[in-house]
């Protein structure tokens, strides 16, 4: 297969988002065409990523790196993207423009596919910047919302500073090994070694949001549009774990450093993320902080430095995405706050049922997909005879039960029955995608041991 057949993917989103930018020049009248348009383009990106099968291939001068892990994020970006703009399609951001929304989710996704095959340090920078650019705008979508700036101008100076360290250790990295390609990557064991990973770590930590570097992201989600946030923070989260699984499997062995620095941000993230969600009562917010904590689990199983590490870390933020993006869509449907939820399941039980299904999954109750993320991930733990993270781990999910079962205690057991918002828009298509989101987040648990054994996966 040639090194152009094996970018179709991202050749496919690219094509897309040219086509959506200008639908309305094309399919007058339409608004949502666009969103239409852009899910069908990013279900094809997912089946052509399908389509090129497992094995590892190199294309273009070994600069991207096509093997099971890469499948596995291209896929699961194109699906979930695709999953995102159906929902789009149907309800709108609350603000308009459909079609810029539609074109910068696009945008993002494509740098996130090549993210997770980036495997050249030059290819790496470039791809996060074009998946993390677009996520500024949809941040601050409404421009009517000074909060929705505000967290919008935290994030973009957050990334440009991480962004400018990263490449600042980047040119460390370059300088010690005489080339770009990750193959060829001799930092050493010294300080000049432990200087320059510990920078690139800076970078990719920052783009995860994780501790120490998540303080945007709490304002950031409060005052954007709940549906923004649904695909801000879960799609690009697969490629960014994916690509740290690669640059650890390179640099970690050469700087034993490197995973002190991921065990200190796993132990800081799910900490600090988990306490600081517990009073929070607008939902936008305590799923910022719960995203915190669950990147700290991620950090954890691939810091620990057991083979299982990567495979874990990989099948984790898949079962934190999909129940993620189907909490945030149920929010941006009923309202943000617990006061807007209360009784939902009096006045829609369907709705109720499928949030009661995501948070669950998020705790980690068996069968859903996040028991098998979380046992994956204290397993990993385990096999490193790092059982005191393991008990952390396990403790501080008791405490995220806390503020999730919190959130189900007001949708299905308050007595007072908030009132139906005005510009309450039901939608088949909204209904459809959230769907999507229940039927995955179950059916992600049966398959979770075929899914972390597949080839490359767990980059072995």
């Amino acid at each position: 297969m040639g090194s152009w057949a094996l970018i179709a993917p991202e050749i496919t989103l690219l094509a897309t988002a040219l086509l959506v930018m200008f639908s309305d020049a094309v399919l007058r009248g339409r608004r949502r065409a666009g969103a239409w348009l852009g899910a069908v383009g990013a279900l094809t990106a997912a089946g052509l990523a399908l389509w090129a099968g497992q094995g590892e291939v190199t294309p273009f001068g070994a600069m991207l790196a096509v093997d099971g892990a890469a499948q596995a994020a291209r896929i699961a970006t194109g699906l979930l993207t695709a999953v995102f703009l159906v929902w789009l399609a149907g309800k709108g951001l609350g603000v308009g423009r459909v079609r810029h929304a539609a074109t910068l989710v696009l945008l993002s996704s494509l740098g996130s596919m090549l993210v997770a095959s980036a495997n050249d340090w030059v290819v790496l920078f470039l791809a996060l910047e074009t998946a993390t650019m677009p996520l500024y705008v949809l941040v601050g979508f409404d421009r009517d919302s000074e909060r929705g700036l505000e967290g919008a101008m935290k994030y973009f100076i957050l990334s440009m500073v991480t962004s400018v360290t990263m490449l600042y250790g980047l040119s460390f990295v370059l300088g010690l090994s005489g080339t770009t390609a990750y193959a060829g990557a001799r930092v050493g064991g010294g300080a000049m070694g432990l200087f320059a990973v510990a920078l690139v770590a800076v970078g990719l930590l920052a783009k995860l949001s994780a501790a120490p570097f998540h303080w945007w992201a709490p304002d950031a989600y409060a005052g954007s549009p709940a549906s923004s946030m649904a695909f801000v923070s879960t799609v690009p989260k697969i490629a960014g774990v994916v690509a740290l699984v690669r640059v650890a499997d390179v640099l970690a062995p050469q700087v034993p450093g490197m995973r002190v620095i991921l065990l200190a941000a796993a132990v800081a993230s799910v900490l600090l993320g988990n306490v600081a969600a517990f009073p929070q009562r607008d939902v936008r917010r305590l799923m910022a902080y719960s995203g915190v904590a669950h990147v700290g689990y991620v950090l954890l199983a691939l810091g620990s430095g057991s083979g299982l590490g990567p495979g874990a870390a990989a099948f984790y933020v898949l079962a934190y995405a999909v129940p993620s993006m189907g909490v945030m869509l149920v929010a941006a449907d009923e309202g943000t706050d617990l006061e807007t939820l209360a009784g939902l399941v009096r006045r829609r039980p369907w709705m109720a049922s499928a949030l009661a299904v995501f948070l669950l999954s998020l705790v980690g109750v068996p069968p859903l997909v996040g028991f098998f993320g979380k046992l994956y991930v204290f397993q990993a733990a385990l096999d490193a005879g790092l059982a005191w993270l393991a008990v952390v781990g396990v403790l501080m999910s008791v405490v995220s039960a806390g503020f999730y079962l919190r959130v189900l205690q007001a949708a299905f057991f308050s007595q007072r029955a908030s009132a139906v918002p005005e510009d309450l828009e039901r939608t088949h298509a909204a209904d459809v995608a959230i769907g999507i989101c229940v039927a995955a987040t179950l059916l992600l648990g049966v398959a979770a041991a075929p899914l972390l054994t597949m080839p490359g996966v767990a980059l072995r």
